[in-house]
C-alpha cells in the first residue's frame, strides 16, 4: 500500500502499520504501507530495503500472523521479495504491474515458492486478468473513484478470480459494516477510532474500573510504589503474572523475590511500569480482537510520549501516555467513552479528547491518526505546530513499535488469558 505524498527531505522513511480483520472481526494480520515517493528508494538497493523491511515487519503475535508488504513492479522483477522468508508474508503489488512483462511469471514464482499474493488498485481490469488469478487477495480501497467500478461490484468480480476480498482506507465504523454487508472478506484500518456506540445496559465492572484507576495511577509523577505495591498484592492473578514475568528469561532478576514492593524496587520502575500498562490494558478484555486494539493502543501512548519528549514538552508525557492507553477505551469495552469512563477520575483535557470534544490534547490524537492512515500531509502539519519534523515522527513512530512489539512478545496468547 502506498500513498501519496511529497517529503521536503527525500531521505525520510514514512512507513506505517495497518491492522487487517476478518469477517468475524477477529485479527488476521497487519499491513505496511509506505509513502509514494518512498516506495522506489527503499527498493533500489537490497541492504537497505532489507534492513528497513525487517525493521519495520511486526515482531510480536501468533505464528500465524499474515503481515502485506507492498513491493512496485521493478522491485518484484528484481527479486526483493525474496529477502524475506516467506512464511507469513503476503506480496502486495498494484494491478497495473499485470500489463509489464515478466510481472505475471515473477508473481508465480513467488506464489510456488510459498509468498501469498496480493493485488491491490482493483479495478478488474481485462489485461490484468493473468495477474488477479494469481491473487489470494485482491483488495479495493473503500474510497470509490469516479473511474472505478462499484465497491460492491469490485467485491463480486474478486470472489470470481478465487480470491478473497480486502477492503481499506476503512476509518470508521460503519462503511466497515457496509462492506461487510455486500460480501468483503477482510478489513483494513482503524475503523474502531469511530464507532459512535450508544450507551449500553453493559456496565462496566468492578475489575475494569481497577485496572483504569491503576493505570491512571501509573503515569503520576509522585506515584507511590508502597501504595501501588499494595493495590497489586489485593489481585492474585496480577501478583502471580508479575512473578512469572519478573522470572522470564526476557528479564530474569538476579535474585528471588520476597514481596511485591521489593521485586518494584529490584525489577527498576521504568521497564516494570510499560509491562504493568500493558497487562492492566489486555485484562480490561482480554480477547484476541480487543488485544489487537491494546497493541495499537500501547502503541500510541509509547509514539505520544516520545514526541512529547522530541518537543522538549516532558511535562506532557504522563497525560500524553494514558490518553493513548485509553484511546480505544470504546472498543475495547464496547461502550461510549463517556460511559466507559464514568468512574475513573481521569483529568478533564484526557477525557474530553478520548469523548471525541476539543481539547488542548485534541491535536496530539489527531496527530497519531494522521500518522497510523498515512495521512502524512496533516501529520506534517500538526508536528510543526510543537517544532517536530517528519522525520522526528517517523523515529518516534518506529521506536513505539519496536517496543510495543517487545512489550507484546512477552503477553501470554489471549486464550491463554481467559483460561486463567
Amino acid at each position: 500500500m502506498t500513498a501519496e505524498f511529497q517529503a521536503e527531505d527525500p531521505g525520510i522513511m514514512m512507513v506505517t502499520r495497518q491492522p487487517v480483520f476478518d469477517r468475524r472481526l477477529q485479527p488476521w494480520g497487519t499491513a505496511m504501507c509506505f509513502s509514494q515517493t518512498e516506495a522506489s528508494m527503499l527498493f533500489s538497493d537490497d541492504g537497505a530495503a532489507n534492513m528497513l523491511l525487517e525493521a519495520y515487519l511486526p515482531q510480536r503475535g501468533p505464528t500465524n500472523a499474515q503481515t502485506i508488504v507492498y513491493f512496485p513492479a521493478q522491485a518484484v522483477l528484481d527479486r526483493m521479495p525474496r529477502l524475506l522468508w516467506p512464511q507469513g508474508v503476503v506480496v502486495e503489488l498494484d494491478e497495473t504491474a499485470g500489463d509489464l512483462d515478466g510481472i505475471p511469471k515473477a508473481v508465480a514464482e513467488l506464489k510456488q515458492a510459498g509468498y501469498g499474493i496480493a493485488v491491490s488498485g482493483f479495478r478488474n481490469c481485462a489485461s490484468c486478468r493473468t495477474l488477479n488469478g494469481l491473487a489470494d487477495l485482491i483488495i479495493s480501497d473503500a474510497r470509490i473513484a469516479d473511474t472505478a467500478p462499484p465497491l460492491e461490484e469490485r467485491i463480486q468480480a474478486t470472489h470470481a478470480f478465487g480470491a478473497k476480498s480486502l477492503v481499506r482506507g476503512l476509518d470508521s465504523w460503519h462503511p466497515m459494516l457496509q462492506a461487510r454487508a455486500i460480501n468483503a472478506d477482510m478489513f483494513q484500518g482503524f475503523f474502531f477510532n469511530d464507532m459512535n456506540l450508544k450507551p449500553s445496559q453493559k456496565s462496566v465492572t468492578a475489575t475494569q474500573v481497577s485496572r483504569m484507576r491503576l493505570l491512571e495511577c501509573l503515569d503520576k509523577p509522585d506515584t507511590d510504589f508502597k501504595g501501588l505495591a499494595r493495590l497489586v498484592e489485593m489481585d492474585a492473578a496480577l501478583t502471580y503474572r508479575l512473578l512469572l514475568f519478573l522470572n522470564s528469561a526476557s528479564f530474569g532478576l538476579a535474585r528471588q523475590v520476597t514481596s511485591i514492593q521489593q521485586a518494584i524496587v529490584l525489577a527498576g520502575w521504568k521497564p516494570l511500569k510499560k509491562w504493568l500498562e500493558v497487562v492492566l490494558l489486555t485484562d480490561l478484555s482480554p480477547t484476541p480482537r480487543h488485544q489487537e486494539l491494546c497493541y495499537y493502543a500501547a502503541q500510541r501512548a509509547g509514539f505520544l510520549k516520545r514526541c512529547a519528549q522530541a518537543a522538549g514538552k516532558e511535562s506532557l508525557m504522563p497525560r500524553l501516555s494514558l490518553l493513548g492507553l485509553l484511546s480505544y477505551i470504546e472498543a475495547i469495552l464496547e461502550m461510549p467513552p463517556t460511559q466507559a469512563l464514568a468512574d475513573v477520575p481521569v483529568e478533564s483535557e484526557i477525557r474530553l479528547a478520548l469523548c471525541g470534544q476539543q481539547s488542548s490534547l485534541s491535536p496530539w490524537l489527531t496527530m497519531v491518526r494522521a500518522m497510523e492512515t498515512a495521512d502524512w500531509g496533516m501529520a506534517a502539519q500538526l508536528a510543526s505546530h510543537i517544532g517536530l519534523t517528519l522525520g522526528d515522527l517517523s523515529r518516534c513512530y518506529l521506536d513505539s513499535l519496536t517496543e510495543a512489539d517487545t512489550l507484546f512478545r512477552l503477553l501470554p496468547a489471549p486464550q491463554q488469558i481467559l483460561k486463567a
